[in-house]
């Protein structure tokens, strides 16, 4: 068959593709790698290519006929990289043109007799393969697949520096929104806050009313009925109406917390006291935290100042919450967060724990929060332990 499509479309494979990735501009890195490729496996042609919905794109390439190097691509029906992402494997074609598994497309109009692709990936995901292609039939050493595996790493160190120079220039300017809003935010809530205030004092003056009417009613028998039934009425109003207006102001001041949080992250502090940090992660992680038992303030011992900028270690612990919020989630499960607070002269570690947490749910939250902060970072580490999460933090002398 001269076309073959074995790929599903997976929306969380497809977002992944920005417009950093498809820019048709060179990649001088990718560029690089491809020419290293070629010349490591003596093959005439070397591609990075990303496997879309329709296509398969190249995102660098050497050694294309004119008319593929031209059109950076090719209907995806037609490629061999589609095997790649759909195994998630090296896939390797000795002799194309004898070969059911594969399209015959290119083999015919482009002599393209021998392939050998390893995957590629953003977050993990399969976006398509590291390949060199060859127009004689021949097979690949061992040498060459670790030659070629190594080089795939390099291409997807490069793939996660595009993307997350995307995700940078993002947050970047979420900052720059967030600021203002959190401000009109901020302003709102002061204003609530006042009209409780005042309701305060007017509910205070109703109550008293009704105190004085029920003090006549106790000595006057004479007051009619319904006058009798419309205070029993008012006062049964004016206790819901204490209720309501309490359950407000805990809204507000939980909102107002929530704020001041939110204002940290985005004020970008260098240092801060280790309580303030945790009561800001447990502000803006209390609505997850509380659907499944809560999350209870650790004692302290000297409350230190972290080294890493305050922000940061504010979204760290914050992002440790609502993960393991949500593996509690998935077993129905209202047990609760523990959290044990070990100080040390140069570091503290935080030790998250939970009686429904496993072994292997507190592996997936350590995963998926290092992934979250990327980049290795000297003064901060994560590690899961047994049924256990731990962050430790380097703290700043304070003496210096």
């Amino acid at each position: 068959m001269d076309r073959i499509d074995v790929l599903e479309d997976k929306s969380e494979r497809l977002e992944l593709f920005s417009k950093e990735l498809l820019a048709e501009t060179n990649d001088t890195e990718l560029q690089e790698i491809v020419k290293k490729a070629a010349a490591e496996l003596n093959s005439p042609i070397a591609l990075v290519s990303l496997v879309l919905d329709q296509v398969q794109f190249f995102k660098a390439h050497i050694g294309l006929p004119p008319v593929l190097a031209s059109s950076r691509g090719t209907h995806r029906d037609v490629s061999f990289c589609q095997f790649v992402v759909r195994d998630g494997e090296t896939f390797e074609v000795t002799d194309a043109a004898n070969d059911p598994r594969i399209p015959q497309h290119v083999v015919k109009e482009y002599n393209i007799q021998a392939y050998l692709g390893i995957p590629i990936k953003v977050n993990e995901t399969v976006m398509g393969s590291l390949c060199v292609l060859d127009t004689k039939k021949r097979s690949f050493s061992k040498e060459e697949r670790s030659s070629l595996e190594k080089l795939a790493k390099l291409v997807n160190i490069r793939l996660k520096a595009i993307t997350k120079n995307r995700r940078q220039t993002q947050l970047d300017l979420t900052e720059a929104t967030l600021k203002p809003a959190l401000s009109e935010l901020s302003n709102a809530l002061n204003t609530i806050q006042g009209f409780i205030s005042k309701s305060m004092l007017a509910e205070t003056s109703i109550r008293t009313f009704l105190n004085h009417a029920n003090h006549l009613f106790s000595d006057h028998s004479q007051y009619s009925e319904a006058i009798r039934l419309s205070l029993e009425a008012a006062i049964k109003a004016n206790q819901l109406n204490e209720e309501l207006f309490l359950e407000i102001e805990f809204a507000a001041n939980d909102s107002a917390d929530c704020v001041n949080a939110l204002e940290q992250i985005v004020l970008n502090i260098d240092s801060t006291p280790l309580s303030e940090i945790i009561v800001a992660a447990q502000d803006l992680s209390r609505n997850a935290t509380k659907l499944t038992g809560g999350f209870a303030l650790p004692d302290f011992k000297s409350d230190p100042m972290i080294y890493t900028k305050g922000n940061l270690v504010i979204a760290v612990i914050t992002n440790c919450l609502l993960l393991i919020s949500s593996e509690l989630g998935k077993k129905d499960s209202t047990c609760g967060i523990n959290l044990e607070c070990n100080e040390h002269t140069e570091f503290v570690k935080l030790v998250f724990s939970a009686n429904d947490l496993g072994k292997s749910e507190s592996k997936r939250v350590a995963d998926n929060l290092q992934e979250l902060i990327g980049s290795e970072r000297p003064a901060l580490q994560v590690d899961s332990n047994s049924e256990t999460i731990s962050l430790q933090f380097k703290t700043r002398n304070t003496n210096t």
